[in-house]
């Protein structure tokens, strides 16, 4: 039987200090700590050819030289080489292409020896990177 008064003691002191709790918070009485509002997270998709770690590229092209950006872009050819998965993406016709091998309009073209930019670390996420052909081609 002292288990049984003992259970009920504790519930009813439980159920006093909850019922206090409501009380003080319905009053105007909470925790300001508890109200904070939570600063927004930007949420920023990346790609999932990204790597890891930091890397510095020498592309087979141009081995000698270290790139430190994912896009390469030539001018000359409208051509993106693309460091992460050491492809090109060039116009072909009407349609954006991504392929391993050189396209026929380098084919006998000494990559190292044109004129070529890195693209900004911001678009580094970017796959479909031909979307701004536009401005890269204007820079």
């Amino acid at each position: 039987m002292k288990l049984t008064s003992l259970f009920r003691a504790i519930l009813v002191l439980s159920l006093l200090t909850m019922s206090s709790k409501v009380a003080a918070q319905k009053k105007g009485h909470h925790h300001p700590h508890k109200h904070r509002h939570a600063k927004k997270a930007v949420v920023v998709k990346r790609s999932a050819y990204r790597p890891t770690k930091v890397v510095v590229f020498h592309p087979v092209w141009r081995p000698k030289y270290a790139y430190h950006r994912r896009w390469v872009y030539f001018p000359k050819y409208n051509l993106y080489w693309d460091n992460w998965r050491n492809h090109y993406v060039f116009l072909n016709g009407p349609v954006w292409v991504s392929q391993a091998a050189a396209p026929p309009i380098i084919m006998n073209v000494n990559l190292e020896n044109e004129k070529s930019k890195e693209l900004k670390e911001e678009e580094d996420d970017v796959d479909d990177i031909y979307k701004d052909n536009s401005a890269h081609k204007e820079n």
